[in-house]
């Protein structure tokens, strides 16, 4: 661990490294941001990918006012290419980097080891002004990752056995896991900083680890409507009937993802009475996933493929849901009434599980 960071969780105040500002954000946030001037715009990235195309006026009112801020500032400007933290992962992040965002799931980038930081809005718009970022101290938690991961499983069942063991809340989680891959890594960071992790990172083992957790001893998982800490065993929801199924955003849109979803699905049609969603997470992974023909295996089954980025995992334009529907995503986010407005109905599964809930109609534990 770097002294940079030390200082950091130790409560002092350091430099950041970059910083990422969507339209994910509220449009009080956006308003507190867009008021100062980033001490490092050539480290500022302004990405336009969770509402992406624009669902309402006021959201395009809203990504209006970043573009101009961005031209402004002079920052890093991306709108239409793909989810922010694959972004930044794709263009390169180290070792080490503090990165800050105002999303839940900054801790995405500690794929790369980075150290995302999740930011209230004033939080944000101060250290963006200043160049630098403080925290309250935070505990260190060292964690290694042994074994190897059954077919039948994915690094979403180890992210959500720690969030249920309640191991990982409020504290900075250095992971030790090398047979993890970059994918399975930005997924398993990700998770832990949706759910009460001060952020999560992928570190060499430079000290004995806290706590160990074997990757062959886990059962499968999922996460019941209401919070990202819903956590349940995976045979708690066997035979629920699915109405929508969505495989992208964070966790579901990598090209690992999306060859997985293919390999359960060619030669094969989803069930015609479930709407089924795909979404690459970048530019790069549809590109790529078109020239593997992946696109049209999912276009064959009778999917609907969506463009690069954020997608049904926000839900406010896109995946909307009547009120007595099963949603079953891949994404981040389950709170009531995200994918409508009296709607609590989304389920948090792996890739497998929802690429078989979308051929069946229902979901199963494997």
């Amino acid at each position: 661990m770097t002294s940079k960071l030390e200082r950091l969780l130790a409560g002092g105040t350091v430099a950041w490294d970059r910083a990422l500002v969507t339209d994910g954000l509220s449009p009080e946030a956006v308003a507190q941001i867009t008021a100062v001037t980033p001490a490092a715009p050539d480290k500022t990235w302004v990405v336009i990918d969770h509402d992406a195309p624009a669902g309402s006026v006021a959201v395009a009112e809203q990504q209006k006012a970043l573009l101009d801020w961005a031209r402004r500032a002079g920052t890093v400007f991306r709108s239409g290419r793909g989810i922010g933290y694959a972004l930044l992962l794709e263009a390169g992040l180290t070792q080490g980097e503090i990165v800050l965002s105002g999303g839940s799931h900054a801790a995405a980038v500690g794929a790369a080891g980075a150290v995302g930081l999740s930011l209230p809005p004033a939080e944000l718009a101060r250290a963006l002004e200043r160049g630098q970022v403080s925290l309250p101290p935070a505990p260190l938690l060292r964690l290694a990752v042994t074994g190897t991961l059954s077919p039948y499983l994915s690094v979403r069942d180890l992210a959500w056995t720690l969030i249920q063991s309640g191991l990982c809340r409020g504290k900075a989680v250095a992971i030790h896991a090398p047979q993890l891959t970059p994918a399975q890594a930005m997924d398993l960071c990700g998770l832990l900083g949706t759910a009460g992790a001060v952020t999560a990172f992928c570190a060499e083992a430079d000290a004995p680890a806290d706590e160990t957790v074997d990757l062959s001893a886990l059962r499968p998982m999922a996460v019941l409507p209401g919070d990202a800490g819903q956590t349940a065993p995976a045979s708690g929801t066997d035979g629920l009937r699915v109405n929508q199924v969505f495989i992208g955003g964070c966790g579901g849109g990598s090209l690992e993802a999306l060859r997985e979803t293919a390999a359960l699905w060619r030669g094969r049609t989803v069930c015609p009475y479930v709407r089924v969603m795909v979404a690459p997470a970048t530019s790069a992974v549809y590109i790529q996933a078109l020239e593997e023909g992946l696109m049209d295996v999912f276009l064959d089954a009778g999917a609907l493929v969506m463009n690069q980025g954020c997608s049904a995992c926000w839900a406010q334009s896109q995946g909307r849901c009547d009120q007595a529907e099963v949603f079953v995503s891949t994404g981040s986010i389950n709170c009531a009434g995200w994918a409508g407005k009296a709607h609590n109905g989304i389920y948090l599964t792996s890739v497998r599980r929802a690429a078989q809930a979308a051929l069946s109609g229902s979901l199963y534990e494997s």
